[in-house]
């Protein structure tokens, strides 16, 4: 097949005075461009670079005649729902797609919309406050310690190292005055759950199921209950992945997980996070529509664990999305 690729690259991003430095992380490296694109070749498929959405939107005609599917990894580059427009041109273009649908990708992006989808399906999720400027918020009624976060990034984006954590409504508050003003969106406040974080991999074929269960650790170890990956961190890889520790229960984590997916809509793949309590409760911290698939991320380990190598990998989500769209090969 012909798979065309749209994707950003930090390097295409342009940093103002006023943007934070974390504010491409997302974004690939030239190392995971080059990872990604010869893992793709390696399948056997005609890999077709597209570029950004600005290339995309641009050469609209062209990929339309050179492509039979398109492996949408686009997050754009600016503005809370900017991961939606890659989708929504293809959807227009009549361009078959790999991923989530438009309004997935938005729902999804939004952590505070999230939570309360999956809370209505029945699943657990700390409790928590969206803050907009002038509007009463509800911090008084939350549990403390809590985790202060932008509510529509990823890749730990907006997390500092020793800053994130308010102990009290009124620093809550000033954290989360901070971020509105660095970040230009709502601030998320989250009661902080003390425990185990866990990625939850899943493909969607077509219905979800859990590819595996990955703990997240630092220097090989799970890390203190009280840690949380911060963006210094996600940025430089200060982070990795391994089987979970015996005493959770991996049949209850992933039944949350497919559960999410579902009520979340996800489509083709994904990924679920969880913070795992001392009393082995699992608490959906935030869906993935565009996880990380680089060598180095919880999906390509568990994709391991199941004899699949990276090319491997990569092919099984061109086949799904393939079948998806009734497209054979």
């Amino acid at each position: 097949m012909r798979v065309g690729f749209v994707f950003e690259r930090k390097a295409g991003y342009s940093f103002g005075n006023d943007d934070p430095p974390d504010s491409n992380s997302e974004l690939l490296s030239e190392a995971e461009e080059r990872e990604l694109i010869a893992g793709l070749r390696a399948t056997g498929h005609t890999i077709v670079s597209i570029g950004d959405t600005h290339e995309l939107i641009a050469h609209l005609a062209d990929w339309q005649a050179s492509c039979d599917i398109v492996l949408n990894r686009s997050v754009g580059y600016r503005g809370v729902e900017r991961k939606s427009t890659a989708a929504s041109v293809l959807d227009a273009a009549g361009l078959p797609y790999i991923g989530s649908s438009p309004y997935v990708l938005t729902l999804t992006r939004n952590k505070y919309h999230a939570k309360l989808v999956v809370r209505d399906a029945g699943l657990a999720t700390p409790p928590a406050a969206l803050l907009f400027g002038g509007v009463p918020d509800q911090l008084d009624a939350l549990t403390y310690p809590a985790i202060v976060k932008p509510v529509a990034e990823s890749s730990s984006i907006g997390i500092e190292a020793g800053k994130s954590i308010a102990d009290t409504p009124g620093q809550a508050r000033a954290r989360a005055e901070q971020i509105a003003q660095r970040y230009r969106q709502p601030a998320l406040v989250e009661s902080f759950v003390h425990g185990i974080e866990v990625e939850v991999p899943l493909l969607v074929d077509p219905e979800p199921y859990v590819l595996g269960i990955a703990a997240v650790t630092i220097n090989g170890a799970v890390p203190p209950p009280t840690h949380y990956l911060s963006s210094e961190a996600v940025y430089v890889d200060q982070y990795d992945y391994i089987a979970p520790p015996a005493e959770l229960d991996t049949d209850r984590i992933a039944a949350a997980a497919i559960r999410a997916a579902r009520a979340l809509g996800i489509r083709d793949y994904g990924r679920i996070d969880f913070r795992i309590g001392a009393d082995g409760q699992p608490w959906f911290i935030e869906a993935s529509t565009h996880p990380h698939i680089q060598r180095h991320s919880s999906f390509f380990m568990v994709a391991q664990q199941h004899g699949m190598d990276y090319p491997d990998l990569l092919d099984r989500l061109i086949q799904i999305a393939a079948r998806r769209n009734g497209l054979v090969y």
